[in-house]
């Protein structure tokens, strides 16, 4: 019977989900300067499966978080082997640090996305009826707790009807940019401009009207939120097959844009109940 090969000491185990988030749990609860770590993502909603990566987030003191980082990779050192990291520029979108992290021995779609939120940061994703109920692995300063926020639904309504008259001033002014550049043969301006200025709004107001609670989050999640029938009608404008089809998708888009807006104006509710 012929010899194992052994492992080399230096390639460490495959990888698993659990041990991916026990390495940065270990490293984190006994350190005082990190209050809270949660796992967020599709997690929140039910909707993790094999090819889902790990999204973490932590409260940490607002001096602490390249410690934190540190304490973190060091950790991950004895689990894994980092083959490709990319750390956000800051200032990012959110306000918050954030790197995402491939593993070597570990398959592509298991990342580590991980945000380190300073304790100071006015807002850290924990309006569990946007962002879901978070999976919280420890949570000593009550982010979840007694300082969870509660969405202001009043203020979110008025913010929604805002949203929706600048977005028919802002639809109706700009869908001759999309127009002109067919009309000029540049396919390629015609369909970022389509994508960007047909498209999104219509998203938007997609969104605005079944899942307002998140109605900037773009294109994420569409084929989940929408009904079937909405989902699969957005899907034909979406792909275009040639330059020619994108007049005729503009305009029916527009037109559906415009009864949307109409719908969502004269509605006296724009969100369902709490």
């Amino acid at each position: 019977m012929p010899a194992r090969r052994a492992t080399p000491a230096s390639v460490p185990a495959p990888l698993t989900r659990a041990a991916l988030i026990a390495a940065v749990r270990g490293a984190l609860e006994p350190q005082p300067f990190v209050h809270c770590l949660w796992e967020g993502g599709s997690t929140c909603f039910g909707r993790g499966d094999q090819w889902s990566d790990v999204d973490l987030q932590c409260e940490v003191d607002d001096d602490r978080v390249a410690a934190t980082f540190a304490a973190i990779e060091a950790a991950l050192a004895a689990v894994a082997r980092i083959a490709l990291h990319y750390a956000v520029p800051e200032p990012a979108w959110h306000g918050h640090s954030q790197r995402f992290y491939r593993f070597a021995n570990a398959e592509p779609w298991l990342m580590l996305d991980l945000c380190v939120m300073k304790r100071g940061a006015a807002h850290k994703f924990n309006e569990p009826a946007i962002h879901g109920p978070p999976r919280v692995l420890f949570d000593r300063s009550g982010l979840f707790g007694r300082h969870v926020l509660r969405t202001d639904r009043t203020a979110l309504a008025a913010r929604l009807r805002a949203r929706i008259a600048a977005l028919r001033v802002r639809f109706a002014l700009f869908q001759i940019l999309v127009e002109k550049e067919s009309w000029r043969g540049h396919a390629m301006d015609a369909l970022h401009f389509y994508h960007g200025l047909t498209l999104a709004p219509l998203v938007e107001l997609l969104r605005i009207k079944h899942d307002p609670l998140r109605h900037d989050w773009g294109n994420r999640y569409l084929d989940r939120v929408l009904p079937p029938a909405v989902a699969r009608r957005l899907q034909q404008l979406m792909f275009v097959g040639t330059p020619r089809q994108i007049p005729a998708r503009r305009a029916a888009a527009a037109a559906w844009f415009d009864e949307l807006a109409k719908e969502l104006t004269a509605r006296r509710r724009l969100l369902p109940p709490a």
